[in-house]
């Protein structure tokens, strides 16, 4: 995608934070995922994201409106919630 269509793509004008597209969609709830989901399904440019994210074989996100994980489209629920651990000092 070239310039003018990422300032056409909802998700660079919608309040969602960014890393809900990208290295945290599998940190965040099933309900914050439709979320994202939802942002895509109205995007002007969601068709052009797709080719583009399937061309140049991006690995992980959300692309489109669809989720890739290891460079394939995964169902929303078969993405696992990764847990961090977190030790309280």
């Amino acid at each position: 995608m070239n310039n003018s269509d990422l300032k056409l793509a909802n998700c660079r004008a919608n309040s969602i934070p960014t890393y809900m597209f990208f290295e945290g969609f599998e940190n965040i709830s099933v309900k914050e995922r439709r979320e994202v989901i939802k942002v895509c399904a109205s995007c002007p440019v969601k068709a052009k994201c797709l080719e583009d994210a399937q061309s140049h074989r991006e690995t992980y996100g959300v692309w489109g409106g669809h989720f890739f994980k290891k460079g394939k489209i995964v169902d929303i629920k078969s993405i696992r919630r990764v847990r961090l651990d977190r030790k309280i000092a």
